[in-house]
């Protein structure tokens, strides 16, 4: 591996540590509906985010 090409995945690395990331397991729902909640929800405040979950009527806004 070149040193440019490590520097950028070492940098890479950094980035992700500092961010969190919420994981949900054994859940029986398909990750195709699951992903429709959550790109919905990406991106807002927690509290627009918290609203659109309780009003949605997708079974997997519930457990989200």
């Amino acid at each position: 591996m070149g040193s440019r090409k490590r520097n950028r995945a070492n940098k890479i690395k950094e980035e992700r540590q500092n961010k969190y990331y919420a994981v949900l397991r054994n859940n029986p729902t398909s990750p195709r509906k699951m992903r429709l909640v959550v790109d919905m929800i990406r991106g807002q405040e927690v509290n627009r985010a918290l609203d659109l979950l309780r009003y949605s009527p997708k079974e997997a806004s519930k457990k989200v």
